[in-house]
């Protein structure tokens, strides 16, 4: 007998029989339980299949010296670093939140839902960090197990907007 089929006459018959011989009758039920395909050898290491893997991203905030028109959510921004020549590929997601004030323990006081056109909401893959064809770049991100503290002109970095091929002036840029 399957335990399905077991679970089912289980069901049926406890609707007539009393506390004591529900009892009785689970055990004489569990006796007629079909072990013959089961096996003693069980495998003693624990086995994972990773069914999806999980994704982790950092984000950039570029502050620009003005507004640019010709930027569209969803543009590829690539990163230079003029000395070695890495370069470090960002899409652009979002734009910053105008007048978003914070307190001292850094929780959010108020913001205006209006976006801020001169700050660029940029997001990396943490994969494309693990590269070693990027070691300057990778030491940028402070929430990273890279970072180290740099110094760098701003001349040093530049971020080039793939589709239109130009070279965005910024004024900061916060890893």
């Amino acid at each position: 007998m399957e335990f399905f089929q077991v679970k089912n006459k289980i069901k049926n018959m406890s609707q007539n029989l009393t506390t004591g011989s529900i009892y009785e009758s689970l055990i004489e039920q569990i006796k007629e339980i079909n072990t013959e395909g089961l096996t003693d050898n069980v495998e003693k290491n624990p086995q994972m299949k990773i069914i999806e893997k999980q994704k982790v991203y950092f984000w950039i905030r570029l502050i620009l010296k003005e507004e640019l028109d010709d930027i569209k959510v969803g543009d590829d921004f690539k990163i230079t670093y003029k000395f070695s020549g890495e370069n470090l590929m960002t899409k652009f997601i979002a734009y910053g939140k105008k007048n978003l004030n914070r307190d001292l323990d850094e929780e959010l006081v108020s913001y205006d839902p209006e976006d801020d056109k001169k700050i660029l909401t940029l997001m990396v893959d943490s994969d494309e960090l693990e590269s070693d064809k990027i070691p300057f770049i990778r030491t940028l991100f402070k929430t990273s197990s890279y970072y180290q503290f740099q110094v760098y002109k701003r001349s040093d970095l530049t971020f080039t907007n793939q589709r239109t091929d130009q070279d965005v002036e910024y004024i900061d840029c916060d890893f």
